[in-house]
């Protein structure tokens, strides 16, 4: 067996990584690891993202988490960069999104738990979220309640304060060379975590996961991954929703992250990631995360929805 597998560092300059107060709960999609699976306590600041981030505790009443192994199909490289130009076609000819001062998106994520043995992912949950479009300001979440030992109530509704705008989030160069140069300058930066290629890969599902991104911009956004050495086509994946689609996919360190799209209409449907060959963490095919966006719109009021 190989070396366990590194979790990745976000590739995301600061108003990116600002974004990602909107993963405060389960929504890393580089699960962190942890040396065994009893429960750990932690200090009372940050609980929240430290616990569910981590998934370092067992949540009382919800079942258990068990591997999940899926079939590690064969990837289509030349097919990828033509799909993503066929993408990036198709998005332009879509509407711009209308008025509203907030981003709502809901959405389907499940993340596994490493270390101690196979990986281990925990049950599908559904969360909604309210996102400031273009003001700095208060955002929403909302999820399943459930309760932790010693820590006590996770409320069903979490007010997410000062986080950055979507429009902060998207505002990124519509020519797709300087978007990736951009990208690429940010991982020189930071100086660690993935290979440029692998942290641009990333950077841009970041933003395609939980943003509103225009239609100018999303062609970009596609364009610059048609650009990343080393991107993947697969066929008939599977989001956290059921739903079948294709996907774009990138490989590093025995792991494979996939963007899925709807085969017909090239909307956004979810996110995979899992191991492509044997490793600590379970054999070839264990499922690390996955997910699906079941809405995204704008709304004028905070908590409302569309």
């Amino acid at each position: 067996m190989s070396e366990p597998t590194v979790p990745h560092v976000p590739a995301m300059a600061t108003a990116h990584r600002q974004a990602l107060r909107r993963h405060l709960m389960n929504e890393i999609t580089r699960p962190a690891r942890r040396p065994k699976r009893t429960p750990v306590l932690v200090g009372a600041v940050g609980v929240l993202a430290a616990v569910i981030a981590a998934g370092t505790i067992a949540l009382p009443g919800v079942p258990q988490s068990a591997p999940l192994v899926v079939t590690v199909q064969q990837a289509e490289p030349a097919a990828a960069t033509t799909l993503l130009n066929a993408m990036a076609a198709a998005v332009v000819e879509k509407p711009e999104p209308g008025d509203g001062r907030y981003v709502y998106i809901r959405s389907l994520g499940a993340y596994a738990e490493l270390g101690g043995g196979p990986a281990r992912l925990r049950p599908v949950r559904e969360r909604e979220i309210w996102i400031p479009r273009y003001e700095p300001g208060d955002g929403l979440l909302r999820q399943p309640f459930f309760e932790l030992p010693v820590i006590g109530v996770i409320p069903e509704r979490v007010t997410l304060t000062d986080m950055t705008p979507n429009a902060a989030v998207v505002d990124l160069p519509d020519d797709p060379d300087e978007l990736l140069a951009k990208l690429y300058r940010e991982r020189a930066e930071r100086g660690h975590g993935s290979s440029r290629d692998g942290a641009a890969f990333t950077a841009i599902g970041d933003i395609l996961r939980e943003s509103l991104v225009p239609p100018q911009t999303s062609a970009a956004l596609y364009r610059a991954a048609a650009r990343i050495p080393g991107v993947e086509m697969i066929r008939q994946v599977t989001d956290a929703a059921g739903r079948r689609g294709t996907a774009v996919a990138y490989t590093e360190r025995d792991r494979r992250d996939e963007w899925i799209f709807d085969e017909r209409t090239f909307e956004y449907l979810g996110s995979r990631s899992y191991l492509v060959a044997d490793t600590a963490d379970g054999p070839a095919g264990t499922v690390l995360a996955t997910t699906a966006v079941l809405q995204r719109a704008v709304v004028p009021k905070l908590g409302q929805r569309p």
